[in-house]
């Protein structure tokens, strides 16, 4: 019987041939940077896709601009509503 599922990489961090991926926002793990599509930048969404068996496991790993430019997009409105509402915090310098 197989195994089908769905997830949601984000890109973290790439350097010295391993990248450290956010797996459908929780842990963040790293994997060899060989195993993500060529071009793949900090910052990328990726569609997984896993497919489990007896003997066998598949990803298949595809970049998702659309999931990228949605999720920029929310991090934009979070950041300018704090500013809005911010009005400092008791440090003075």
């Amino acid at each position: 019987m197989n195994k089908h599922s769905k997830h949601t990489w984000i890109v973290d961090v790439i350097e010295d041939g391993s990248a450290s991926i956010e797996v459908d926002g929780r842990a963040v793990t790293p994997i060899p940077q060989w195993m993500l599509p060529e071009g793949v930048r900090e910052g990328d969404v990726l569609s997984v896709t896993h497919d489990r068996g007896e003997g066998k496991s598949a990803l298949l790993i595809e970049t998702d601009p659309e999931a990228k430019r949605k999720a920029l997009d929310r991090s934009a409105k979070q950041v300018a509503g704090k500013s809005k509402n911010d009005r400092g915090g008791d440090i003075s310098l």
